[in-house]
């Protein structure tokens, strides 16, 4: 009996020995575990707010624009007991066009790293679906839609002119910025919709470097004093004469226009046809007072429509140093324009809004100009715009389309 007792005392002292260790290395795994995760925090972080500092830096002093300088970065620096660098390149984009910027902001702790990378693009007015620097005598009324981002330069007016009751607002579907606010005409408390929210006290004036896009029309920029210039969109093609009963040329878009810029100084530019390239049309002003206006006078549209068909390469900007005037002379009542309009220093109208047959301008892309104007009487003739975003100029724009001086991000990855 008492050599039983004994292992018995034996055994359980075994197995409590070996319970002990267990427990042990247990908590020293649990330990060990909480210091690499505590440890990998921190490293995370030193990498977030390395790449955050970066961004800043890159808002504020904004690299190759407004001619600042070049940012290599940052050398390496101590940050909440580790280290970090910020690295910085060019890249192309999808299209082989250099402009792009790569960030990696690069953690050290201990002897771990962690790597940020963010991708910035330059920020164009193309990504608006309506920018207006000025109101004069025009607002928004209870009818109106916008369905991508917007952008007011002034105060934003909003009410009903003709007076009576409004019982629901007009309908923003993108962000809303405004440098100064919102100005109700009629019934205050009935305001917009603003789907994805509205900030005042934004600045973003319009800016044309229309050095840049001569420099890239290069032995194809067109001079006013020979004439105006008519364009007709061919595919992936273009037709222009110099005059509106002048001969006719018609060469490939890539032999004409290989950086996909096509120009005019100091003429007039008239557009039609259909394009299935990439491709920035300009009417500019570099001297003088004459010149700079673009004139829509057919349909302009793309051979397949991005919004059904995802492979749509076709992407058209119509820039004007002054107005761009839908003129159109076809017997049909209803038009398209795809493409993100800019006028620099006016806007976009419809000729003789007030008295032309009644029918509608259908846009699929942006709106932008220093005001904005009436494009029918509301009643009985004019051509009342039915504006559309191209969701893909949220992140592209065509070729050396103007842009506000900035960059945005494009990606983040970790």
């Amino acid at each position: 009996m008492g050599r039983q007792a004994l292992l018995m005392v034996i055994g359980y002292s075994l197995i409590f020995l070996m319970s002990g260790a267990m427990m042990s290395n247990s908590t020293v795994d649990a330990f060990n575990n909480a210091m690499n995760y505590y440890e990998g925090n921190i490293l995370r972080d030193i990498a977030i707010s390395a790449a955050n500092m970066g961004a800043s830096y890159i808002y504020v002093n904004k690299p190759l624009m407004n001619s600042n300088p070049w940012w290599p970065g940052y050398a390496t620096t101590k940050l909440n007991g580790g280290t970090f660098t910020v690295t910085m390149d060019t890249v192309q984009d999808m299209y082989g066009n250099w402009g792009r910027l790569r960030m990696l902001a690069t953690a050290h702790y201990g002897d771990s790293t962690y790597s940020v990378t963010v991708l910035f693009h330059p920020s164009q007015f193309s990504k608006f679906c309506m920018y207006a620097g000025a109101m004069p005598g025009v607002y928004f009324e209870p009818s109106d839609s916008i369905f991508g981002p917007a952008h007011i330069e002034s105060t934003l007016n909003y009410g009903n002119p003709g007076g009576g009751t409004m019982t629901y607002g007009a309908y923003f579907g993108g962000k809303v910025t405004t440098k100064s606010g919102i100005a109700a005409l009629t019934n205050p408390a009935i305001l917009p919709t603003f789907a994805q929210g509205r900030q005042d006290g934004v600045s973003v004036p319009l800016t044309l470097n229309t050095t840049q896009l001569a420099t890239e029309a290069g032995a194809n920029l067109f001079q006013g004093s020979g004439g105006d210039l008519w364009l007709t969109l061919k595919d992936d093609s273009v037709a222009y004469k110099r005059s509106a009963t002048g001969p006719v040329t018609t060469q490939a878009i890539t032999q004409i226009a290989p950086n996909g810029v096509i120009a005019i100084d100091k003429g007039t530019l008239y557009i039609q046809g259909e394009l299935s390239t990439r491709l920035t049309v300009a009417s500019l002003r570099s001297s003088g007072s004459t010149g700079g206006s673009v004139i829509v006078k057919d349909n302009v549209t793309y051979k397949t429509d991005p919004r059904v068909d995802p492979l749509c390469k076709a992407m058209l900007g119509v820039v004007g140093y002054g107005s761009i005037s839908i003129d159109t002379t076809a017997s049909h009542s209803n038009f398209t324009v795809q493409g993100s309009l800019y006028s620099q220093t006016d806007g976009i109208q419809v000729v003789n809004y007030n008295s032309r047959p009644r029918g509608n301008l259908y846009v699929l892309g942006g709106w932008i100009g220093q005001t904005i104007y009436a494009t029918s009487n509301g009643t009985t003739a004019g051509l009342p715009v039915n504006l559309t975003y191209d969701e893909r100029f949220r992140v592209d724009a065509p070729p050396y389309f103007p842009g506000t001086n900035g960059y945005e991000i494009l990606a983040w990855y970790e």
